[in-house]
């Protein structure tokens, strides 16, 4: 494949439950580190489950150093920091690429859920006219794509992509497409989520949240998942231009795919077609045999539904080789943080391919599925293929093929 075509990621960028920075969630992902705790900023009498996986209050001026997004959203907090680390680690400056010539691709599951929630509780305690119009503006889905733009004075397109919890790799697909098409020389790629009171509640309500309290994929016991939040970003470029700066390239983006169930909403199908389907494109197009691949970032959030439909996805997109990759899902240490878990799912792979190690599984102590689960911390693996995937209750799915550049390269 040409250089030209070829897609690479040359910054990142992550606020996690970790703290900010890249280095806190692998650090804490390949420890082995659980994010898992008592929530303390509201109350969640009435919940079985009261544990989630919340950023730090403290770790969101951590990069920055300054005052500047105190008033922003923590969606907008989050997107910001982890956009910023990505373009330190990419080499940018204001005369890096034409500002039209860099779009914002960012994803989000729930987009600014709580400043929707702010609004209606001022509404129901208050009365209507104590609500800050200019809060309306903060509630639409595109609001923190847009706000990047205007932060940096970027002017290429700007995209708002929402398509449940694998929206993630909708982003990158689109993304790539943009770069290969010659639309951009530069695409800010991430995704957000967060959760709130309602969000919890809700979740709790409709039981898919652990009444133990405990997040334990792929585990015979499990009974449903913590929430968790963040933010991820990455800068993509292609290997050409990449080159023609002198940029580190971190990891090739050798391979995508994205598909639906066409079942039902909120049930997985039993065999998981969608995932699998996704999984195979990347493969394919990455052309990358499954027993090639060296790790998988998985799905899993400890559910039933989706635990046994990602097992079965395996079997059908990697055949004989599924029970041998050696796999985890981050869910166990991070919660579900939809759309958000995409892409930390996706930098856990560029770690791994990079030397970093392998992210542990945690909280699975009874395998329900004969695979190869990362239980203790395997220090700096030789990985050259990892594969990253999401797998929502609406049918989305999608995977990324990430590997390593040869110094030839």
């Amino acid at each position: 494949m040409a250089d030209a075509t070829r897609i690479v990621i040359t910054g990142m960028g992550a606020v996690s439950p970790y703290g900010a920075g890249v280095p806190a969630l692998l650090g804490g992902l390949t420890e082995g580190r659980s994010a898992l705790r008592p929530i303390e900023d509201f109350d969640t009498s009435g919940c079985g489950c009261t544990h989630g996986a919340r950023v730090p209050q403290g770790s969101l001026t951590a990069l920055t150093g300054s005052n500047n997004l105190r008033r922003a959203p923590r969606g907008t907090q989050f997107s910001m920091l982890a956009t910023e680390e990505a373009l330190q680690m990419a080499g940018y400056s204001p005369s890096t690429w034409a500002p039209e010539r860099v779009s914002v691709f960012l994803g989000t599951y729930r987009a600014m859920a709580e400043v929707s929630q702010d609004i209606w509780h001022r509404i129901i305690t208050s009365e209507p006219r104590f609500v800050q119009p200019l809060l309306f503006q903060e509630t639409v889905t595109n609001a923190v794509a847009s706000a990047l733009s205007i932060r940096w004075g970027w002017r290429g397109t700007n995209y708002a992509i929402s398509a449940g919890n694998a929206c993630g790799f909708q982003v990158l697909t689109l993304a790539a497409q943009a770069l290969r098409g010659g639309r951009a020389d530069a695409i800010i790629a991430g995704t957000f989520d967060l959760f709130t009171t309602a969000t919890h509640f809700d979740m709790d309500d409709i039981g898919v949240l652990s009444g133990a309290n405990v997040s334990r994929p792929f585990d015979t016991r499990r009974d449903g998942f913590i929430m968790g939040e963040g933010a991820a970003v990455v800068v993509l470029e292609t290997l050409a231009a990449a080159k023609a700066r002198g940029a580190t390239v971190l990891a090739e983006v050798a391979g995508l795919g994205v598909a639906h169930d066409g079942h039902a909403f909120g049930v997985h199908h039993r065999e998981g077609r969608g995932l699998a389907s996704a999984m195979r494109q990347a493969l394919q197009a990455a052309n990358v045999a499954p027993d090639a691949v060296d790790y998988i970032a998985a799905a899993s959030n400890s559910t039933p539904s989706l635990d046994r439909a990602e097992a079965a996805a395996l079997r059908t997109a990697l055949g004989d080789a599924a029970s041998t990759v050696p796999l985890s899902s981050i869910k166990g240490l991070l919660g579900e943080a939809e759309s958000a878990s995409d892409m930390f799912n996706l930098l856990a792979c560029v770690g791994a391919v990079r030397g970093g190690g392998l992210p542990v599984q945690a909280g699975t102590e009874q395998p329900e599925f004969e695979l190869n689960l990362v239980r203790t911390s395997q220090g700096h693996r030789p990985v050259k293929a990892a594969l990253a995937h999401s797998y929502s209750f609406g049918g989305n799915a999608g995977a990324a093929l990430v590997r390593a550049l040869s110094q030839q390269e």
